[in-house]
C-alpha cells in the first residue's frame, strides 16, 4: 500500500513524519468508519514503528469498533508484553472485558489503567473511572460504583455519562438506589445508619447478629407503625425517625 502523505518530490519522509502522518491518516479514515485503509495505514507504519504502543493501541481500537474482540486482545497483549503498565492498554482491556460481561477482570483492568495514567492525563482518568464505576454497579459493589464516578467528576466535572449515573443510580438518601424500589431505600438507609452507630464490632461472627437485630428493629418499630406514612414524609423526616429509633 502507498501511503498518500508519502509521495514527495525530492523528499524522503523522515520518521516522525511517516509515523504522525500515519497515525492522523489512520484516525481520520477510522472516524469515517473506513476500518480496513485504516488498518493498512497502521500496517504500513508499524514496519517502520514496530514497538510503537501507541501505534498498536490504535490498531486494538480499530478491531474494537469492528466488534473484533480477539484480534483487539491479541494486539493489546503485544502492547503489554513489551510495555507492562501501557495505561491505554489496561483502558482497552477493560473495555473488551465489559463488553464480554466479565465484570470482576474489568474492574481490574480499569483499575490498573487508573493506576498507571499521568496525574495530569485528568480525562483519560476520568474516563476510567466512569467505566469502573458501570463495572462495579454491574457487579453489585453499588457504593464504590457512586465513589468511582464521583472521583471521575473530579478530574473532569464535564464527563456527562458520570453526571447521568449518579443522577440515575444515587437516592434521596445519597447511597446507591435499589433496583427493587424505593420502599427498600428506605429499608437500606435504615440499616446504613445503624450501623454507622456501631463502633466496636470486634468479631466479624457478630455481623448477622446485629442485621437481624437491625431488621427486626425495623419490622417491629418502623414498618408496623409507619408503613403508609413513609411515602408521604420528606427525606429528612424520615432520616430523624431513623436515628431516633433505638435497635432492640
Amino acid at each position: 500500500m502507498i501511503i498518500p502523505f508519502l509521495i514527495m518530490d525530492d523528499h524522503v519522509p523522515t520518521f516522525d513524519e511517516i509515523r504522525n502522518g500515519g497515525f492522523e491518516l489512520a484516525i481520520r479514515l477510522s472516524l469515517e468508519k473506513k476500518y480496513d485503509e485504516a488498518k493498512n495505514v497502521l500496517t504500513e507504519v508499524l514496519k517502520v514503528a514496530s514497538n510503537d504502543p501507541e501505534i498498536m493501541a490504535m490498531m486494538a481500537e480499530i478491531f474494537i469498533s469492528e466488534n473484533k474482540l480477539s484480534e483487539a486482545k491479541a494486539w493489546l497483549d503485544k502492547i503489554l508484553a513489551q510495555v507492562p503498565n501501557y495505561p491505554r492498554a489496561f483502558y482497552d482491556l477493560g473495555f473488551i472485558y465489559q463488553g464480554k460481561k466479565q465484570w470482576n477482570k474489568s474492574i481490574t483492568a480499569y483499575k490498573r489503567a487508573i493506576r498507571n495514567y499521568p496525574n495530569d492525563s485528568k480525562e483519560e482518568k476520568a474516563n476510567a473511572y466512569q467505566n469502573l464505576g458501570s463495572a462495579l454497579w454491574e457487579e453489585r459493589r453499588r457504593e464504590e460504583a457512586l465513589e468511582a464516578w464521583k472521583t471521575c467528576l473530579k478530574y473532569n466535572p464535564k464527563q456527562k455519562h458520570a453526571k447521568h449515573n449518579l443522577k440515575k443510580f444515587t437516592n434521596e438518601y445519597g447511597l446507591p438506589r435499589s433496583p427493587v424500589g424505593s420502599a427498600m431505600d428506605d429499608v437500606q438507609a435504615f440499616i446504613h445508619m445503624k450501623m454507622e452507630e456501631i463502633n466496636d464490632l470486634e468479631n466479624p461472627a457478630e455481623l448477622d447478629v446485629i442485621i437481624k437485630k437491625i431488621m427486626n428493629t425495623w419490622n417491629d418499630k418502623i414498618a408496623s407503625k409507619y408503613a403508609r406514612k413513609l411515602d408521604k414524609m420528606n427525606v429528612n423526616e424520615k432520616v430523624r425517625l431513623f436515628k431516633e429509633t433505638k435497635v432492640l
